[in-house]
């Protein structure tokens, strides 16, 4: 069963949370910029992970989104050619991820 995605994006101040941030959803998600990023996540795991993405934040400063990534018709992802190739396997993202 393939795991609902998440488009989940931050913008933080302090570069030591920056870095802590950054690695974990580099560890367990997609980038598609550079402070956003593509998770595959079960209610479970999309709940753990947003506790854990909201733990490292400071709520007064920091800033954090979570959506649901939904393809609708219609729906494009246009980039400029690049050497680098992001590898998946999840056939939804066929066209969104290169």
């Amino acid at each position: 069963m393939n795991k609902p995605l998440w488009i989940i994006s931050y913008d933080i101040s302090c570069p030591k949370r920056l870095r802590k941030m950054h690695k974990y959803c580099s560890k367990y998600a997609w980038p598609l910029q550079k402070s956003v990023y593509l998770f595959a996540l079960s209610r479970t795991e999309r709940e753990k992970t947003c506790q854990r993405l909201l733990s490292m934040l400071d709520q007064q400063q920091d800033r954090l989104l979570c959506l649901p990534f939904t393809l609708l018709e219609g729906s494009f992802h246009q980039v400029p050619e690049s050497p680098l190739i992001l590898i998946h396997s999840d056939p939804r993202l066929t066209g969104f991820v290169y």
